[in-house]
């Protein structure tokens, strides 16, 4: 199913919002969407059917169904083709098998495990050195001061930027990720700094992409380089600057997300998180919280899909050319599934759906889990606590995180 029509003027998350129907924009919904969810799984289960004919589902295993489902995609055969729901490919995120195995492929090799390795020495000694100094303050804020430099400086390594390019990549990294917010939601200051932003970046990445390519460099610039430079089958340079993108907008929001996510809710949870003042020298108990962080507080909340043929999911029939709106903080908390599901058991581990599942799969998920790992184990040793007990919620139906989190650190931060 492949569609080359021009798109509508509509983004992807203001589609979903028309779809189900809810206003995402209040501090009510960025703050519990689950008060959302909830109620609509009582009404309807698994599937719930719109006016509009599209499906939004609850259910985990129906999610994990249509994530793996060969049926079931985004309508777009290459990047540059719109997809059955009307937005722009561009990248590989909405771009469906074989084509998105082919750009995906093309950078896979910058997050193996071969390549976490490598970088695991320098995320420990960025966590050391931010940790160091948030200690020597005492009061910071969790998000500005550390999980957005832990990120930029990660992603940067992995992106393969020149030295000194980190400061500036923040604010661009923050702009593209504002980008993928409901128009209407979002000033027009706002807008017209979103705009600035993808010039820098579409500016920036092409001069980077042009250079000569490193033969033996494992970076995605890189790697897309060479690929850029290929005589037999190159890469479209317009294509390679869209899916390193597509890895900041991604990969960056969803690293901050998870840290600020997860901290705030070991901190507002004392007596489940006591658990790792019992078991702290435990590197697996970490690890094992982290799964249940993901479960409980993804940062990312929404996947879309279309049926790309006649299909049925449960009990339900799909109609080729149906938009279905995967909730997957409502599939991550199915009673179904899970025991007890709206409550955080740090030794539950188990399945999530906070990465996705299937073709799809985060790339980068691998690389997120360790920069939790690694920087929540350090804050945790240093004995955080609260400054500010009420918190915010960026806006943005696909994406989630606490926009700011005060804490004081009691004690210095453990290696």
């Amino acid at each position: 199913m492949q569609n080359t029509r021009t798109a509508d003027p509509v983004s992807w998350p203001d589609l979903i919002a028309q779809q189900v129907n809810c206003d995402t924009a209040s501090e009510a919904y960025r703050a519990d969407p689950n008060g959302f969810t909830e109620p609509l799984r009582s009404r309807s289960g698994a599937v719930h059917r719109t006016p509009s004919g599209a499906l939004v589902l609850l259910g985990h295993a129906e999610c994990a169904e249509v994530l793996r489902d060969p049926r079931f995609g985004h309508g777009a055969a290459t990047a540059r083709d719109i997809t059955a729901y009307g937005v722009p490919a561009r990248s590989f995120l909405l771009t469906d098998p074989p084509d998105h195995d082919r750009q995906r492929g093309r950078v896979s090799g910058a997050f193996t495990a071969r390549a976490g390795a490598r970088l695991a020495p320098r995320i420990e000694q960025y966590v050391l050195e931010l940790t160091g100094k948030a200690w020597q303050r005492r009061e910071v804020d969790l998000v500005a001061d550390l999980a957005r430099p832990l990120a930029a400086s990660v992603l940067s390594d992995v992106l393969g930027l020149p030295p000194g390019y980190e400061h500036r990549f923040v604010e661009m990294a923050e702009l593209l990720v504002r980008g993928m917010d409901p128009q209407q939601a979002t000033a027009p200051a706002a807008r017209a700094a979103i705009t600035r932003a993808r010039t820098d970046f579409v500016r920036t990445f092409t001069q980077l992409l042009r250079r000569t390519p490193d033969g033996c460099g494992t970076s995605v610039i890189d790697q897309l380089a060479r690929g850029i430079a290929r005589k037999d089958d190159p890469v479209k340079l317009s294509e390679a600057v869209a899916t390193c993108g597509q890895l900041i907008a991604a990969g960056y929001e969803t690293t901050v997300g998870l840290i600020a996510n997860g901290l705030h809710t070991l901190l507002t949870h004392p007596e489940e998180s006591s658990v790792l003042d019992t078991t702290h020298a435990d590197a697996d108990a970490m690890a094992t919280a982290v799964e249940e962080l993901l479960r409980y507080e993804p940062p990312v909340h929404i996947a879309v899909r279309t049926a790309l043929t006649d299909a049925q999911v449960g009990e339900v029939t799909v109609p080729r050319g149906t938009i279905l709106t995967l909730m997957l903080n409502a599939a991550n908390r199915d009673p179904l599934v899970y025991a007890d599901p709206h409550r955080l058991d740090l030794r539950r581990g188990g399945r999530h759906l906070a990465f996705g599942l299937g073709p799809h799969f985060c790339l980068g998920a691998p690389l997120a889990r360790m920069e939790a790992h690694l920087m929540l184990s350090a804050l945790w040793s240093g004995r955080p606590q609260l400054v500010e007990e009420r918190v915010t919620y960026t806006f943005g139906f696909v994406a989630r995180r606490v926009q700011r989190l005060r804490i004081r650190l009691t004690q210095r931060p453990k290696p």
